[in-house]
């Protein structure tokens, strides 16, 4: 299994996502950011609170998706035995990782899916071993390796 690689991309796909959510925090900074000396529309005041939630708001979603960034960067060294935080899985069709949620991407043409520890689709595969039949929704998977 190429563990190391598809860590790497999906610290790549990590970092689109923090680099978005960037760029949201400062396009809401600088909407919060005006001088209400020279304001006289109360309206202009409301907007500014509003885009100082949002800013607030995106704050805390960087913040989250910096520890996930760092735990994917604690990753790059293990290796799982079992399926729990952090496990890469092979199916007979498809990649999982368990621990972060990034968008779908191929890998030398097989897709890679996350999810996060907590997401319910966990639990389908928790406990599970190389060989086993997970069900997800309407597809099958069998597990062919974990790392």
């Amino acid at each position: 299994m190429k563990r190391s690689e598809i860590l790497d991309r999906l610290r790549a796909e990590q970092e689109k996502i923090i680099e978005n959510l960037k760029n949201q925090v400062e396009r809401y900074r600088v909407a919060s950011d005006i001088d209400e000396d020279s304001t006289l529309d109360p309206e202009d005041l409301s907007r500014q609170a509003e885009a100082k939630d949002m800013q607030l708001r995106f704050e805390k979603l960087l913040n989250y998706a910096q520890r996930e960034m760092a735990f994917l960067d604690e990753e790059l060294s293990k290796t799982h035995q079992e399926i729990e935080d952090g496990t890469l899985i092979l199916t007979d069709t498809k990649y999982f990782f368990v621990g972060v949620s990034v968008p779908v991407f191929d890998f030398e043409g097989t897709p890679v899916m996350s999810f996060s520890y907590g997401a319910p689709v966990f639990a389908k595969f928790k406990g599970k071993q190389p060989g086993d039949k997970v069900e997800v929704g309407e597809n099958s998977y069998t597990i062919k390796e974990i790392g």
